[in-house]
């Protein structure tokens, strides 16, 4: 990322956006091209320095772990020489006055930034920051690691705090800065690209290479697929309409498999009384709409806010029978979370749902909301709220990713979702713990077996054909990928019958890219519609792959889904492979609307975060074949 200045935004201004652009060149099937898009780094005006130093004042007992816990993996920026890092370690056994190798002599940090930069270091005796980083170098099949030690001083933090996420002008003034029209974003591109052709040496390079960078965005014909019928309860078939926006139909109409609420417990605390009886007459109002019959609740009132008063209550006052808990609590808090969902997945395994009372005091949204937490429950309890038609006979639909903790030393979570139906609105979810940062699945093998064998119980068969998306992957592990995980897939079949070789369709899921669609005109550029598909021109040369995008965006720029197909047993034909994504993207049960990705990866995301977030244990083989987790 590059950048030049910095907007400062009016309501907090002791933070600042640094506009930049992200650029890949690489050879498509349409050629060399430049990939390029416009990025954003939120830069705080607070050095790392500062921050450690308001970390001792407030917990100086245990301030070596504080200051670890909040700067590991975070990402500093150093204006010397505007370049990002990010935090791998804290060194508290060196300061600026150490020395390294700089040529043929040792110096200290404090000489180095002296001589290069011009810059007194004031504070000798704080520690450093550990930069570890990957080059390649020549001939050499492993990368070596170069280790970069930065003085905190010197460096900003970047990023959004959880206190600035959480207030909402805040956000507000980001997204107006960051969130960017098409004809903005394509405005600032083509700057990008007039001032590498009026740079001289730039230019003189590129003619060295016999290249030229135009400064025209490359104009292609893409595909619109069409617009999906959603199938609620009662056989009501309804249009997604062209914004894929189908509220209205699921919350007027019923829910597509109903689970009666017949025993369950209710949960809060004293001073949370009147909001959970307002929340029970909504309920009773509500539940009628969707044909969801729902009988009085089991109440348990809790004295205070107390996390152990909540477990002591789960543990003693859940009887056999109860389909699920509902807990209201006062405020969000990450450990009673944590703590709740650990012994309601684990060690007393029932569907729970934790609403925050906050959410229930907004007296204009409270039906809405209400709803929305009907909806959940439904789908908790192992029921359904709608449909899309997928003409596929003897398949299995599923769904891989994987939670990394990015600051804290824990472990790695993957999850893996696959579908028990011939509707695709059933699924089996399983997570397995991993070593920390280990993105390939161990656990693959006895995960896959386990979903074969519940979609066999279910359908006293097995699917002939396999098709998976796996999200999460990137280019360079691509390979890796295709060699090791794949046949992992082969393996977990073998193991249920020597002679059962399903058609295995693989496909990675990539959301985090920086190529961009734009529809044309006669106003200008605007956002590609919900359906649209480009599978030509931009798509890697040596790959089976397409770019979709799956929802209507009004605010900003809409930033497509990029699908490599690595493997295809059964050979769909590309149109069939991506009106299936598409498809899959209008079933996930959280959202009344298409998502950026296929419902099967979506869940799995959900799951893996739960339990790498929260719960730090495999859920309860109990509750594997209901969406628990949302």
């Amino acid at each position: 990322m590059c950048g030049d200045s910095l907007l400062w935004i009016p309501s907090w201004a002791q933070d600042a956006i640094w506009p930049g652009f992200v650029t890949a060149v690489d050879e498509y099937d349409g050629g060399l091209m430049l990939n390029l898009d416009v990025t954003h780094r939120v830069l705080m005006q607070t050095t790392v320095y500062a921050h450690m130093k308001t970390i001792a004042m407030c917990r100086d007992a245990q301030f070596r772990d504080n200051v670890v816990k909040s700067l590991l993996g975070s990402v500093v920026l150093t204006r010397y020489n505007k370049k990002t890092y990010r935090i791998d370690d804290v060194l508290f056994d060196l300061n600026p006055m150490s020395t390294f190798r700089y040529g043929e002599r040792d110096i200290t940090y404090v000489e180095y930034y002296k001589q290069q930069y011009s810059i007194d270091i004031h504070d000798h005796q704080q520690p450093l920051l550990l930069n570890r980083q990957e080059r390649k170098v020549a001939n050499k099949e492993t990368p070596q690691e170069l280790s970069i030690c930065l003085v905190p001083e010197l460096c900003y933090l970047t990023g959004l705090t959880d206190d600035m996420r959480k207030d909402y002008k805040v956000m507000r003034d980001i997204a107006t800065y960051t969130r960017i029209t098409p004809n903005q974003r394509l405005m600032a591109m083509q700057k990008f690209c007039e001032n590498v052709n009026q740079n001289e040496a730039a230019r003189n390079l590129l003619a060295s290479w016999g290249l030229e960078l135009k400064t025209t965005p490359k104009v292609m014909s893409g595909r619109q697929l069409q617009i999906e019928n959603i199938t609620s309860g009662g056989g009501t078939v309804g249009s997604a309409g062209p914004n894929a926006d189908f509220t209205r139909q699921v919350t007027n109409n019923p829910m597509l498999e109903i689970v009666h609420l017949r025993k369950w417990l209710l949960v809060y605390t004293q001073r949370d009384e009147r909001t959970a009886s307002a929340f029970m007459d909504c309920v009773k109002r509500t539940c009628k709409l969707l044909g969801m019959e729902i009988v009085q609740p089991q109440i348990e009132i809790l004295p205070q806010d107390n996390t152990q008063l909540y477990i002591q209550a789960l543990r003693t006052r859940i009887q056999p029978g109860t389909q699920i808990v509902l807990i209201i609590c006062p405020t969000s808090r990450d450990d009673r979370y944590a703590a709740i969902k650990r012994l309601l997945c684990t060690e007393v395994p029932i569907p729970s749902q934790v609403v925050n009372a906050r959410t229930l005091a907004n007296d204009k949204r409270n039906r809405s909301i209400v709803l929305m937490i009907l909806l959940q429950m439904n789908c908790k309890l192992g029921g359904t709220l709608w449909s899309v038609n997928i003409p596929l006979k003897e398949t299995m639909i599923c769904g891989i990713d994987t939670y990394h903790e990015g600051v804290k030393r824990t472990n790695s979570v993957s999850a893996f979702v696959g579908s028990l139906d011939a509707s695709f609105t059933h699924w089996y979810s399983r997570a397995t713990i991993q070593e920390r940062k280990e993105e390939l699945l161990n656990g693959m093998c006895v995960s896959l077996e386990k979903t074969l064998q519940a979609y066999r119980r279910r359908n006293c068969t097995l699917p002939q054909k396999i098709i998976i998306f796996r999200d999460g992957v990137a280019d360079s592990m691509m390979n890796v990928c295709e060699e090791y995980e794949i046949p992992q897939l082969e393996a977990a079949c073998k193991n249920i019958a020597p002679d059962y070789t399903p058609k295995i369709t693989f496909i990675v899921v990539q959301k985090r890219i920086i190529t961009r669609l734009f529809s044309m005109s006669g106003d200008g550029l605007g956002n590609a519609p919900a359906g649209s598909v480009l599978d030509h021109t931009v798509t890697r040369r040596y790959k089976y792959d397409f770019f979709l995008v799956a929802q209507a965006v009004k605010m900003g720029t809409v930033t497509p889904t990029h699908y490599i197909v690595l493997r295809d047993d059964a050979q769909f034909s590309p149109d069939i492979l991506q009106r299936l994504s598409y498809k899959m993207c209008y079933m996930y049960y959280n959202w009344t609307g298409t998502i950026r990705v296929p419902a099967c990866c979506q869940y799995a995301h959900k799951l893996a975060y739960l339990v790498g977030q929260s719960v730090k244990r495999m859920p309860a083989e109990a509750l594997n074949d209901k969406l628990f987790y949302l």
